[in-house]
């Protein structure tokens, strides 16, 4: 998992009628919260957490910003 912190997030474009949100996210931020590992590694953790069902969906951006305030 990569933890994203919002203050990183910047909104660059919506696509109202298909409800997505383009963001650009500030490399630091993501550097500041999360431990150095290779590209492969944070890949191979991806893949398994998947394989495993071991992540989380929203129905909607408020449920993922309540998840990510939590």
């Amino acid at each position: 998992m990569v933890k994203i912190p919002l203050s990183a997030l910047r909104c660059i474009f919506r696509y109202p009628k298909e409800n997505k949100i383009v963001c650009e996210i500030s490399t630091d931020g993501i550097k500041r919260l999360n431990e150095a590992e290779t590209l492969d590694e944070i890949i191979n953790e991806a893949r398994l957490d998947y394989a495993l069902s071991n992540y989380k969906t929203f129905s909607s951006a408020k449920d993922l910003i309540a998840e990510l305030h939590s």
